[in-house]
């Protein structure tokens, strides 16, 4: 199957007459989001919105994501996580390493950074090197966290090009404590999702304890499907598709990526209940209804993973 980026920008793709394009902020602004951008990046609530739909546009011109044109840059998926500030902030605080992989403007680091993580052990990779400074742009924080701590790196790209890159360089196998991925490895399909695991698993700290987590659209029926127009088709016309997972399949998964780098795991996910997802029923999520969605089924739901090397 065809990955997601072979090949540019499709025709069209940049369009704002998608309707993942909103074109007005409604509740994508959450409380959590007005209080760190006024808070810690000292905006004046008077000129927020402006500032978010200048940086919204930008991040559309570097590529079209639906997930950009929604605005998910200002939900910190990571802090939704139930592992959040039981085990991942105390470990933080204690001076262990954290890498964002599809870290987009960096929002996550943001939070953690907020609720008072050491931005020193702070780390993020993303495919686009525009993105660190546009996350610049976006949390005014130049001076908390320390410029070479984003690594424009293709987590997909040919092993030697991988083992030069700067993930690997910079950072080095087996450096990482915890390695978070929300939103990300639903990009992809299964091939080359089990192939994001073992280059997650190269990066992730021997030391047994060490921890991926994150969440991803998920799927109460597993398998591959279509993505939509834009998207659909690679520049050479093959079908694109991305693998949804259940619980199940996502610990098939990681189980074969353990097996691959010879690295043992204990493996937990599950999917958040559909009126939760739906309808924002869980006050602990801040999840909103949304009529229309990029690729969403009636069984798609919100699969959260957290995955320890034994």
């Amino acid at each position: 199957m065809a990955k997601m980026l072979d090949g540019p920008v499709p025709d069209g793709a940049r369009s704002v007459s998608w309707p993942w394009y909103h074109h007005v902020l409604t509740n994508e602004l959450t409380p959590d989001a007005r209080r760190l951008l006024a808070t810690y990046s000292g905006i004046s609530p008077k000129y927020m919105e402006e500032h978010i739909y200048r940086i919204r546009d930008k991040a559309w011109g570097i590529f079209p994501w639906p997930c950009v044109g929604e605005f998910w840059f200002l939900s910190f998926g990571l802090a939704k996580h139930p592992l959040y500030k039981s085990m991942v902030l105390p470990r933080l605080r204690a001076g262990q390493t954290l890498l964002d992989v599809g870290a987009c403007l960096g929002q996550d680091l943001r939070k953690c950074i907020f609720d008072g993580a050491p931005s020193a052990n702070l780390y993020a990779s993303d495919l686009f090197p525009e993105y660190e400074e546009l996350a610049y742009d976006l949390w005014r924080d130049r001076d908390r966290l320390p410029s070479g701590h984003f690594f424009a790196d293709n987590i997909l790209a040919d092993n030697a090009i991988f083992t030069s890159g700067p993930l690997m360089t910079h950072l080095g196998p087996g450096s990482v404590d915890i390695i978070t991925a929300t939103m990300f490895l639903h990009l992809f399909d299964y091939e080359n999702q089990l192939k994001t695991a073992t280059r997650i698993l190269r990066l992730l700290s021997h030391k047994p304890g060490s921890l991926i987590l994150g969440s991803q659209a998920g799927s109460i029926d597993f398998g591959e499907q279509t993505l939509k127009p834009p998207f659909h088709r690679s520049e050479t016309g093959t079908r694109r598709t991305v693998f949804r997972h259940n619980p199940e399949s996502f610990e098939r998964l990681w189980k074969q990526a353990g097996r691959v780098t010879g690295v043992p795991l204990r493996i937990s996910a599950v999917l958040q209940a559909p009126t939760d997802f739906l309808a924002a029923a869980d006050s602990s999520f801040d999840f909103a209804v949304k009529k229309r969605r990029y690729l969403t089924r009636s069984e798609t739901r919100r699969l959260y993973f957290s995955i320890m090397r034994t």
